[in-house]
């Protein structure tokens, strides 16, 4: 047992493969995993389509109709129909993050994984955030006008004599929503992966020479990523519920 402590100590997480670029540190496993979750999408994409043709619908296109129709009904009772353009970020935004999830499956808790999540690499999360909080602030300056849009920060929540109030409180709250939705897939994802280490590292726990720790990963390993599959499921429709509810915020005027 002071072995496996010993092990368990000693892992580290979150460390990537990195090269340097025009002076910039790239983070190679996170690249190559992306674009690994984006071929996946696209052949995704392609079996759908080939789907529409047919008569009968198949299981695929069952399963993304029920998904859409769903994101559909949350947009129009929020938003309304001037969220329509809404219901295409969400969807992919859900379906990009699981397939990104579920590469935390193939992982074995190594030091380096082959195919890790990129979801589990801070870049990505935040990346994806900045993104949405973005076109949240453009469609809110679409919906309310720039100067409805500079009324919202500068007389909410409190009268307009606590200006500066109203727009330290307004700042630090868009600031803190991309930093908020990012960090909370990083971290699940994350911790996953941390989970993962410590689950190989029960292999070096030797009882009188047993090798009672391989019979333990053997056991808990696919419990363990069957919780886990779980879990990236509902962090991708976290994020995607997330998005909805920032543009049903930014595009409600002071009537809606």
């Amino acid at each position: 047992m002071p072995e496996l402590f010993n092990l368990a100590a000693n892992i580290t997480v979150g460390d990537h493969v990195v090269r340097k670029l025009f002076g910039l540190s790239i983070n190679v496993d996170t690249v190559w995993a992306t674009g690994a979750a984006l071929v996946v999408v696209v052949i995704l994409v392609a079996m759908l389509r080939r789907q529409l043709v047919r008569e009968r619908p198949g299981r695929l296109q069952v399963a993304f109709e029920l998904g859409v129709d769903a994101v559909t009904r949350q947009v129009q009772g929020s938003i309304g129909q001037a969220g329509q353009a809404v219901i295409p970020l969400a969807v992919a935004l859900f379906v990009f993050i699981f397939v990104c999830n579920t590469f935390e499956q193939l992982g074995l808790g190594s030091h380096f994984e082959w195919l890790a999540a990129p979801t589990g690499d801070i870049n990505l999360p935040l990346a994806m955030a900045l993104f949405v909080i973005v076109l949240v602030h453009i469609a809110s300056i679409r919906a309310r006008g720039i100067v409805g849009y500079v009324r919202h920060y500068a007389m909410q929540p409190f009268p307009i004599f606590l200006l500066p109030a109203n727009l330290f409180i307004n700042i630090v709250e868009e600031l803190a929503k991309p930093i908020t939705l990012a960090l909370r897939l990083f971290g699940n994802l994350l911790s996953g992966t941390l989970m993962l280490s410590l689950i190989a590292a029960l292999g070096a726990w030797k009882l009188s020479g047993a090798p009672v720790g391989d019979v333990v990963i053997v056991i808990i390993n696919p419990v363990w990523k069957l919780f886990d599959l779980f879990i990236g499921a509902i962090q991708a429709f976290i994020f995607a519920l997330l998005t909805i509810l920032y543009f049903d915020t930014a595009m409600s005027t002071e009537g809606h």
